[in-house]
């Protein structure tokens, strides 16, 4: 213990003033490290963004799609097939009267 004490009184260290240029260079490197990481800061968050734009266009998709799922299962029932008659090509059962309202 008594070794490592007197070593270390006889260390000096010597502070030297570091030139204009290395001031410039450091100061310039820590102004474009934090430029870098503001901007990928800026846009990890528009990143973020669009990933919860996605996500709910893809929900609304998915509902979109079990909609018209549901609605292709249903096309062949007699049912169905009377609705499109009916409300695409205006046709009706013979069996049924229609009134049409005066104008």
């Amino acid at each position: 213990m008594e070794k490592l004490r007197r070593l270390l009184r006889r260390i000096r260290v010597v502070y030297r003033r570091s030139s204009r240029l290395t001031k410039t260079v450091v100061l310039s490197a820590v102004v474009l490290s934090m430029a870098a990481l503001l901007t990928l800061h800026l846009t990890a968050g528009a990143l973020q963004a669009r990933a919860e734009e996605l996500k709910d266009e893809a929900a609304r998709l998915e509902q979109e799609n079990q909609q018209l799922e549901s609605n292709i299962d249903g096309l062949g029932s007699a049912d169905s097939v009377e609705q499109i008659a009916g409300d695409e090509l205006g046709l009706v059962d013979p069996n049924t009267v229609v009134i049409h309202p005066e104008p």
